[in-house]
């Protein structure tokens, strides 16, 4: 009788063990779940968190270059474009191997390049010039960092400060494109899909200098502007002039300053469109067409709509002010038909016109 009075009692020890030890788990369980429901909570609190702080350090946004970050240089830099083919390099011309005799292999009188200092992108215009740069002899292996070496350490050596390095990210480049799907192509030396470019600005007594710096494995190229404010050389024509130009060629060619990639006249612009009223008014037989006109830079559908937005805002100023809409008509062609090849800032400015043609 004692003996099973005791195995009873052992069994219901073990079913005891048992019991304790389940609830033990469970509870474990619990307490796991709750902290890892606490984990999932506090990610998601970070991630909101952050969400406005990664809006906010978005690079894809032009600002103003404060220069007051670049010290003043009084360094001796010789002539533009300021730099040339360190020893074992030459500078090649623009469409052949041969080397320049002009000490760059592409130049304008007034163009821009994109600078990026890290943060964000600014559009240095002025006198623009860019270096193709190869190795002297037929046989000679391309050496990427003797050339680095020697322009990064020549900038260094005159007062340069380096701003930063690009290698365009997906977003980076729909946004230098967007409007113009050659602008990377125009404004930025060598593969920066690719490989990173390096960026200089130079704050010096002669002036303010910015490059561009590129090189891979197998070529280099060197993009410099000396910045300067566009000088406008266009004068208003008088509708005297306009009048002069239709009787003797069916048409008078306008210059007319718009906003860029707008279609809302500027000042100047709207000076000409003055003197286009007192065209029509003091000719009151005179029926002419509108037409607008662009250069080749950006596509050929945006340019389009862009010159038939420009005419329509002509047409719609001079007939708000009397002139009746009978007289007149607009129309856009884009660069369809350019007077000139645009082959230079000055021949692209020639093309972006609007032209009266008589009816």
């Amino acid at each position: 009788m004692r003996t099973n009075n005791m195995s009873a009692k052992f069994i219901q020890a073990i079913i005891l063990s048992i019991v304790i030890t389940s609830c033990g788990n469970s509870d474990n369980k619990d307490a796991h779940k709750g902290t890892d429901s606490a984990a999932v909570t506090d990610s998601s609190a970070v991630t909101t968190q952050t969400q406005p702080d990664q809006s906010a350090a978005s690079t894809e946004i032009f600002k103003d270059f404060d220069w007051t970050t670049v010290a003043q240089s009084n360094a001796v830099i010789g002539a533009f474009p300021y730099i040339s083919a360190p020893e074992g390099f030459y500078i090649q011309e623009k469409d052949s191997y041969s080397e320049s005799k002009t000490g760059y292999s592409y130049y304008k009188d007034f163009n821009k390049l994109f600078i990026f200092n890290g943060q964000s992108f600014y559009n240095a215009e002025g006198k623009v010039a860019k270096l193709k740069f190869r190795m002297k002899g037929e046989n000679t292996e391309w050496n990427q960092y003797k050339f680095d070496s020697s322009v990064d350490k020549y900038l260094n050596s005159i007062g340069a400060k380096l701003l930063g390095k690009l290698k365009l990210s997906d977003e980076q480049e729909k946004f230098l494109n967007k409007d113009d799907d050659m602008a990377i192509h125009n404004h930025l030396i060598g593969d920066p899909y690719n490989v990173p470019v390096r960026f200089y600005a130079l704050n010096h007594a002669k002036g303010k200098i910015m490059f561009q710096v590129f090189s891979n494995t197998a070529s280099a190229e060197v993009g410099v502007v000396e910045l300067a404010a566009f000088e406008q050389t266009i004068k208003a024509p008088t509708a005297v002039e306009m009048k002069r130009d239709i009787d003797a060629n069916g048409k008078a060619i306008l210059n007319i300053n718009f906003d860029t990639d707008k279609s809302n006249l500027l000042p100047e612009g709207q000076k000409i469109v003055d003197e286009i009223l007192i065209l029509m008014k003091n000719n009151p037989d005179l029926k002419i067409a509108i037409e607008g006109h662009t250069d080749n830079a950006g596509s050929a559908e945006r340019n389009k709509k862009l010159s038939a937005e420009r005419a329509n805002t002509i047409l719609k100023s001079i007939t708000g002010r009397g002139i009746s809409a009978s007289r007149l008509s607009a129309a856009g062609f884009g660069a369809e038909r350019p007077l000139v090849a645009n082959d230079s800032e000055a021949n692209m400015a020639k093309n972006r016109r609007v032209e009266l043609v008589k009816k």
